[in-house]
Order: structure tokens, then sequence, then C-alpha cells
């Protein structure tokens, strides 16, 4: 289970980073990356409405997936942390 929240998580950012890179910005009509063509004449009218949305589900899903694996992790991990771990060893010592 944790295997597949962390498969699941680097295909979210990796997703995300890709809408959120190929959305026009403010002053600009399109990505210089993308040979400088409008992204509206490119993908379409409403294409900015639909890269918003898009950009604010896989962002609710990422954080999601990110809280999911903190309680799987836990669990997966022996609810053991790295503060713990350093004050249990400067108790021993």
């Amino acid at each position: 289970m944790f295997t597949f929240l962390l498969i699941v998580h680097a295909l979210l950012a990796l997703l995300l980073i890709l809408v959120v890179i190929i959305q026009p910005g403010q002053s600009e009509g399109g990505v210089a990356m993308m040979g400088g063509t409008a992204t509206g004449s490119a993908f379409g009218a409403e294409t900015g409405a639909v890269l918003t949305k898009t950009t604010a589900v896989l962002g609710a899903l990422f954080l999601l997936n990110s809280l999911l694996l903190s309680v799987v992790g836990s669990k997966y991990l022996g609810q053991s942390s790295v503060v713990e771990k350093v004050k249990v060893e400067k108790r021993a010592k």
C-alpha cells in the first residue's frame, strides 16, 4: 500500500507540474517553451478554465495523497521519527 501511494504521489506531482507549465501566463498568450504559440488557439478557447480546474483537482489529490502517505507511512515505518531517535540517543549518553 505504501509503495502504491508513493507511485501515485510521484505521478500526481508530474501531472501537476505539466499542467502548470502548459498554462498561459498573465501577460503572455502561451508558453515560450511550447514554441510561443497562443494556448487558446492551440488547445481551444476554453483551455484556461479547464486547466485551472485541472490544477485545482490535481492539487487537492496531491494534498490528500500526502496525508494518506503520512498516516500509512507512520504505520509502515513503525511510528518512529528522526526527532524521537535523537532524543533517545541523547538520553542513552
